[in-house]
C-alpha cells in the first residue's frame, strides 16, 4: 500500500469516530497487509484471491496474525461469468486484461500462463444462501486487481451504499498499463455518484498509484 493502512485508519477514526474493523481485501496476493491490519484494530478480514497458485503462501502468511480471517478463492467481476486470468511471472501483475504500457515500464514481467475461471458479482456472492463470506457488514474495502477495480466496484451493487462502509482503497491508473482499463477520472465519477470522494492519492513514476476514497459526511 502506497498509503499505509495506519494513515487510512487514522483518517477514518478522525472523520467517523471509529476505526475499520471488518475488511474485504480483494486481490490479496500473499497477505502483505495482515500485520498492519492487526496493529490498527482490524478484527475480521476476507481475503479474496483468484490465483490458486499463491493460495498456500497466502494461508501461511495470514496464519501468523491473530485475526478472524477467511480466504475466498474466487474472482470478482461485474457479471457472473467465466473470465480468463492472465498469470504474470511475478504473480502481482496478473490481470484479466492484456498488457499495454505495463511492458514499457516493466519489460521483465511477462505473462506465463492463463486460467479460465468462474467470476462473480460481489453482491450476488454475498446473497448466496450458502455464501462462504462470514460477514457482510464490511467497513473498509481494499482493491488491488490490476485494472479490474472498476468492474468489481460495479459488482457491489447496492452494497456500496452499506452504512457500515467508510473507506475504499483502490489501485488507480492515469495511463493504460493494461488494455482498455478505466482510468482514475472515470473511477472518481463512479464513486462520487455513490457518495465517496477521493481524499488522498499516491502516485508512482509508472502511471499507476493508490487512492483512498471516503464516504461523504452528510450535513
Amino acid at each position: 500500500m502506497l498509503i499505509n493502512f495506519t494513515r487510512c485508519s487514522e483518517v477514518m477514526s478522525c472523520l467517523y469516530g471509529r476505526k475499520a474493523t471488518k475488511v474485504y481485501h480483494i486481490g490479496a496476493h500473499i497477505g502483505e497487509e495482515a500485520t498492519a491490519y492487526h496493529e490498527n484494530g482490524v478484527t475480521d478480514v476476507c481475503w479474496f484471491e483468484a490465483n490458486p497458485q499463491i493460495i498456500p503462501q497466502l494461508q501461511a502468511a495470514i496464519n501468523t496474525v491473530d485475526m478472524k480471517q477467511t480466504i475466498v478463492p474466487y474472482a470478482l467481476w461485474n457479471k457472473n461469468e467465466k473470465i480468463k486470468l492472465n498469470i504474470s511471472s511475478n504473480f502481482q501483475s496478473s490481470s484479466v486484461f492484456e498488457f499495454d504500457k505495463h511492458q514499457d515500464y516493466y519489460p521483465n514481467i511477462v505473462y506465463t500462463d492463463a486460467i479460465e475461471m468462474d467470476a462473480f458479482r460481489l453482491d450476488s456472492f454475498i446473497s448466496l444462501a450458502d455464501s462462504p463470506l462470514p460477514f457482510a457488514d464490511f467497513d473498509f474495502i481494499n482493491l488491488d486487481t490490476q485494472g479490474a477495480e472498476f468492474a468489481i466496484l460495479e459488482g457491489l451493487g447496492e452494497y456500496i451504499k452499506s452504512p457500515s462502509l467508510m473507506g475504499i482503497y483502490v489501485e488507480v491508473n492515469r495511463e493504460t498499463l493494461y488494455k482498455d482499463i478505466p482510468l482514475i477520472d472515470e473511477l472518481d465519477r463512479f464513486l462520487e455518484g455513490h457518495g465517496f470522494i477521493r481524499l488522498q492519492t499516491a502516485w508512482t513514476n509508472a502511471g499507476w498509484g493508490d487512492a483512498l476514497y471516503v464516504r461523504k459526511i452528510e450535513n
